[in-house]
């Protein structure tokens, strides 16, 4: 390892959180070189990125750094694509990943969405798929500004970019996890879990990417611990939300006020009480003693620890928040 000159100093203050519209300038910038997107791709991106951010199929985080001005606080962001489970046997025919097909991946799947020849999965897709065979996940890619893992900041990064992933893919029932990568990444890729699907073909060292992978079957012979592993805990949803009510709750989950999420929502204040109002029944509905005995009679005052003991909840078991239609 090789010695780096002083950061200088502040009050570090990461955070991690869902993709939003004011981001994209910013991370467009990130995108890997190895991509290889051409010139006209990569200027259509930004627009690309704005109609994606709220889809449903699609799932990218950010890590930022409060401490630093607008506009220079995305330290890194990922982004995955949701593919039906049927997608990976034409990808691994008999589980086999085919090398040259996974050489060009994420560069070919980026031109097919710019082309418009992909479309994310809709709610739909996605609950059908959820409740029956499960999801692929095809991850884009993933960058950080800082990545000499010598910098003991880019290991803080990366630390929070893995509880991230772990957030923002845990509670689907998935099939397999797949990623294209440089070799060089490698560390930090066999660290959370992942296991080298594909060797590297000729090419400039800086440009060599293989596939790295887990599938169920390999997650359900690795012990619990690792980010791969984690995301292929799986209980099917008791409460059967709306897609509204899951959508308050992920984005509460985030420490997002009143303020923030009614915009966000394209709710009013008294729409915001009522999707709150309906969760509650719902969830009393299904589990009448999830509230404990204080329930009746309630004049308002209980709204907040409600809301504290369904946010705790749903931290634990995902699934409540992901469409599921059997």
């Amino acid at each position: 390892m090789t010695s780096r000159p002083a950061r200088p100093e502040f009050l570090s203050r990461l955070r991690h959180r869902p993709l939003q519209h004011g981001d994209v300038p910013e991370c467009v910038a990130l995108l890997p070189p190895w991509l290889e997107l051409t010139a006209p791709q990569r200027a259509a991106l930004p627009a690309l990125w704005q109609r994606l951010v709220d889809e449903p199929g699609v799932v990218a985080g950010v890590q930022e750094e409060m401490a630093l001005p607008v506009g220079q606080r995305v330290q890194s962001w990922g982004a995955t694509l949701m593919m039906p489970g049927a997608w990976l046997d034409g990808v691994a025919p008999g589980g086999v990943f085919d090398p040259v097909r996974c050489a060009t991946l994420c560069r070919d799947t980026y031109a097919a969405l710019l082309q418009g020849a992909l479309a994310p999965l809709s709610e739909r897709d996605i609950a059908r798929n959820n409740a029956g065979d499960g999801v692929v996940f095809l991850a884009l890619h993933y960058r950080q500004r800082v990545h000499d893992l010598a910098d003991p900041y880019a290991l803080r990064v990366l630390n929070l970019a893995n509880e991230a992933f772990r957030v923002l893919h845990a509670g689907y029932r998935v099939r397999a996890f797949v990623q294209q990568a440089l070799l060089s990444d490698e560390p930090w890729l066999a660290g959370a879990g992942f296991r080298r699907r594909t060797e590297p073909l000729a090419g400039p060292p800086q440009l060599q990417t293989v596939l790295y992978g887990v599938t169920r079957e390999d997650a359900a012979s690795m012990l619990p611990g690792s980010s791969a592993r984690h995301i292929f805990e799986h209980q099917d949803p008791r409460f059967r939300l709306s897609a509204a009510q899951r959508r308050l709750l992920w984005l509460a989950l985030f420490d997002e006020s009143d303020e923030h999420l009614m915009p966000r929502l394209d709710v009013s204040v008294h729409g915001l009480k009522k999707l709150w109002r309906g969760i509650y029944e719902r969830i009393d509905e299904a589990e009448p003693e999830f509230f404990g005995d204080n329930t009746a009679a309630d004049d308002g005052k209980r709204g907040p620890e409600k809301r504290r003991q369904v946010l705790a909840y749903v931290r634990q078991r995902p699934e409540e928040l992901r469409p599921w239609a059997p």
